[in-house]
């Protein structure tokens, strides 16, 4: 019986098969490099498997003139990354936490790594560095923020299509002078965040990357509370008012490290704005600002609820930053009650706000007191919640006269 001889692909005359010489063509190779490729004994399986992979010719070109075989390797696929996982899908979907499962769930107290390196993925040694600062999980973590980022994604909402803007009537020049003026420096505020949380996002290396998800969600949040606040201040007519004197800004821009920052901004600050967002809804003058408030409020929530876990989460393995978190906490204090004594106008437009117009802001006052005293009776309450119990004893003077 004859032997069967394997068939080849049938070759041109300058050596390259009707098969390469199609693909070729079909890819937009220049037969020009695979002759070259050829005579260089690059194996026609290479150069099919290069093509078939997506390299252009012009990096094929260059390989050649650098005098280099093209060759795939697949050693890529052979590191010792975790293989044969699953996760599970829940109710909530494919949430951040469900992914979290064997070795892409282990979060080191430490993470030095400087690259862009995901967490669970192989090491390349030589890649770039990308300069972080902060590697200690006690600086940034939260055991909630797989759950705060899915819900702000979920709960995502757009000012110029959610709020029902056409609800907005006429208004009295005092009523509607005195919202300008309180969005003014809800505005302010939101930027400050802004520019704040935007130093800090970077510094965070990629080990914790449910914190570096989560602060890019607060980012979009200040962002869209500035673009509604500026809209409803300019839906109707009366604008923005004065621009406050800052005080309160000034501890948000000048935190030296992240947990400073984290106690400003998500556990002081956030705790007294929150309470505002709240009572300018129950104040609201029509549906837009109810649903404006609302919506606001439940983003601030989240914010908070992030600041009270991170300060718990933070003590609990570092017991020994107490004192210097009270201190952040006082700084804090001091600037806001600075603030509030140097902002006449933000003052009396609330009290106008609070009273029902000029004609009452006498009342106004008594109600702008009262709400004061909530609100740190509040700020107390979450600092109890975030671990730091007592802190009335040592409230900065000025404001515990609200007490």
């Amino acid at each position: 019986m004859a032997q069967k001889t394997e068939k080849k692909p049938a070759a041109t005359g300058n050596g390259v098969s009707d098969d390469l010489r199609r693909k070729a063509e079909s890819k937009n190779w220049p037969i020009a490099i695979i002759e070259k490729a050829l005579e260089g004994g690059v194996k026609e399986e290479s150069l099919h498997q290069a093509m078939d992979a997506g390299m252009t010719p012009m990096q094929a070109r260059q390989m050649l003139t650098e005098d280099r075989k093209i060759e795939l390797g697949l050693a890529w696929t052979k590191v010792d990354t975790e293989r044969g996982i699953r996760a599970e899908v829940g109710k909530k979907g494919l949430t951040i936490d469900a992914i979290n499962v064997g070795s892409y769930a282990d979060v080191p107290d430490i993470w030095p790594d400087q690259t862009m390196r995901p967490r669970g993925a192989y090491t390349k040694p030589g890649a770039v560095s990308m300069g972080y600062t902060i590697y200690s999980k006690a600086e940034v973590w939260s055991d909630n923020l797989g759950e705060l980022y899915e819900e702000a994604i979920q709960r995502r909402w757009a000012p110029a299509t959610d709020i029902p803007w056409e609800s907005i009537a006429p208004l009295p020049e005092d009523r509607e002078r005195a919202i300008g003026q309180i969005l003014t420096a809800l505005c302010e505020y939101n930027y400050a965040v802004i520019l704040s949380l935007g130093k800090w996002v970077r510094e965070v290396s990629y080990g914790f990357h449910e914190v570096k998800l989560y602060l890019s969600t607060v980012l979009f949040d200040a962002g869209r509370h500035y673009e509604a606040f500026r809209k409803r201040a300019l839906a109707n007519g009366r604008g923005l008012g004065v621009q406050a004197p800052g005080h309160r800004l000034m501890p948000i821009r000048e935190a030296m490290c992240y947990a400073e920052m984290a106690t400003v901004v998500f556990l002081m600050n956030d705790s007294f704005v929150l309470s505002l967002y709240q009572a300018l809804a129950a104040l609201a003058q029509n549906d837009a600002e109810v649903e404006l408030f609302t919506l606001a409020a439940q983003d601030k929530a989240r914010h908070l609820a992030y600041g009270v876990d991170h300060t718990r989460f933070l003590l609990k393995h570092q017991p020994e930053r107490r004192d210097e978190i009270r201190r952040y906490l006082n700084k804090a204090e001091e600037y806001l009650t600075a603030d509030r004594a140097a902002d006449t106008p933000l003052r009396e437009a609330l009290a106008i706000h609070f009273g029902g117009g000029l004609k009452q802001i006498g009342d106004g006052f008594s109600k702008l007191n009262d709400f004061r005293h909530r609100q740190l009776q509040t700020y107390l309450s979450r600092l109890e919640s975030a671990g730091i119990e007592g802190h009335e004893n040592v409230l900065w003077p000025e404001l515990a006269k609200d007490l």
